[in-house]
């Protein structure tokens, strides 16, 4: 896998949490989800990745660094043409996650509509069975773990051979990495894509992006629910803010930066909820 930078670093003023650290693996799953029932055959899918540290996981959409693969590979060829074919078939997730196990803190991740929200979550662990089942994934003995979680009754495969206690999502707590979960309806599912180490060497780190807006989850619904009702408005709204730049980061997001975290929000409102 290519290495690539996560520019996903908190300032004091946005957020504080523990020192970031250098992930030291990754593991790789093609995820499924089927959001209308009525049409089983449109489900959302992408490739998902959680990267592993000692101390801390981040969850999020590998589909973007795909395409840039894709793009590297083709302008890299000798007789490159200047034509490049690019194609996606998959929906990034819009949601992403930082976990601290051991502060039991969690980070929510949101972004839509060139902007990124930073939502204090709660950190949650389902509560597992464990059952003696055992097969084969990708060469990793794995053991079956069941629990009821979110509405949902997932089954999980886990390896005890990778000594991580995380997972897809919010799938964690089990003693080993998770390679594949599914639940009872088979509307989600996240299936083993491949696992590999990183170097010391990295440039990665897991932390929260520095130019989030802090928010919480009542603040960014109604946001969201402002962009999906009106897009143009939203987007319109975005050259009103005052002294503010855009700068891209992680998954191709534009993040907004340059005032008060307040009055960044503050301007989002007046101008895509109450003047629509």
């Amino acid at each position: 896998m290519k290495r690539t930078m996560i520019t996903i670093v908190a300032s004091a003023f946005v957020f504080c949490l523990a020192a970031q650290e250098k992930p030291i693996a990754k593991v790789h799953y093609n995820f499924m989800h089927v959001n209308d029932t009525t049409q089983r055959d449109k489900h959302l899918r992408d490739e998902v990745v959680t990267y592993l540290g000692q101390n801390s996981s981040y969850y999020t959409s590998y589909s973007s660094e795909r395409l840039n693969q894709d793009l590297k590979r083709q302008t890299d060829k000798a007789g490159f043409d200047g034509n490049i074919v690019l194609s996606k078939s998959t929906t990034s997730i819009d949601r992403n996650y930082i976990f601290y196990p051991s502060q039991e803190k969690a980070i929510e991740l949101a972004s839509f509509g060139g902007d990124s929200f930073l939502i204090d979550s709660k950190f949650e662990v389902p509560t597992w069975e464990i059952h003696d089942e055992s097969k084969d994934i990708g060469g990793y003995n794995c053991q079956k773990a069941t629990t009821d979680f979110k509405g949902r009754k997932y089954t999980a495969w886990f390896t005890t051979d990778l000594p991580f206690s995380s997972g897809p999502w919010k799938l964690q707590g089990l003693p080993g990495l998770i390679l594949t979960a599914t639940d009872s309806r088979d509307e989600v599912k996240f299936e083993y894509a491949g696992f590999d180490k990183i170097d010391g060497e990295t440039q990665i780190v897991i932390e929260a992006p520095s130019t989030a807006i802090k928010s919480t989850s009542t603040e960014v619904k109604k946001l969201e629910e402002a962009f999906k009702s009106n897009p143009q408005a939203y987007l319109q709204s975005k050259q009103g803010r005052s002294g503010t730049t855009g700068k891209v980061m992680f998954g191709g997001a534009v993040v907004v930066k340059g005032g008060p975290v307040q009055l960044q929000r503050q301007q989002i409102y007046q101008t895509s909820i109450l003047n629509p």
